[in-house]
């Protein structure tokens, strides 16, 4: 698997890019023998250092992992932990689930704008202070894409991302669903045409 190690505003140095290197390829090497490529990038953040790292697994299924440490190796280290007990945990659904879960085509994926709005802490007191109903400014624009899958595969995804939620359509009946995590570590999913049915 090839990996680019980078620092953002520093330099990592050549031994934290052979260890970064060798500890990626070994713990995604253990549970995925066809992963396409990986990137590690090492900040400074308050105290420490902060090191995120993203795996393509397959064309579209990624693992993100962050660890955070006063050394930069030990956030490394951090991170790779954090990897490897993501890559476990859908290893072994994968297994209970054998022959039930295909990867999703990117013909069944499409792209939805997404805009980001600035919060409290990122507004000044005239901001805060005005009274009307105008939104807060725009602060990112992008493209969030919505893949058709399972419940199942949403789960799986959500659980080896670091992203809170995901969105996408039920292949079950091709509404809109999002799976989310909860405050005590479990995963929601939120089902509207499920609602309606129950009513219906």
């Amino acid at each position: 698997m090839e990996i680019s190690v980078s620092g953002k505003n520093m330099d990592t140095g050549t031994a934290f890019q052979t260890h970064a290197e060798d500890a990626l390829n070994a713990v995604v090497g253990k549970y995925f023998d066809s992963a396409v490529s990986g990137n590690v990038t090492l900040e400074k953040a308050d105290s420490g250092f902060r090191v995120k790292t993203r795996v393509a697994l397959s064309r579209r299924m990624e693992l993100e992992a962050t660890g955070f440490a006063h050394e930069a190796h030990a956030a490394l280290d951090a991170a790779i932990e954090h990897a490897e007990k993501r890559l476990r945990r859908h290893k072994r659904r994968l297994k209970n689930h054998r022959g039930t879960v295909t990867e999703v085509e990117a013909n069944d994926v499409f792209e939805a704008p997404m805009m980001v709005y600035a919060g409290a802490e990122q507004l000044d007191e005239a901001a805060l202070d005005d009274s009307s109903d105008a939104l807060p400014p725009v602060v990112a624009e992008m493209a969030y894409d919505i893949g058709m899958m399972t419940v199942e595969q949403a789960v799986m995804k959500l659980e080896l991302s670091e992203d809170n939620m995901l969105m996408f359509r039920n292949s079950s009946h091709f509404g809109l669903n999002v799976v989310y995590r909860r405050g005590d570590g479990s995963i929601g999913w939120v089902d509207p045409r499920g609602l309606r049915d129950m009513h219906s």
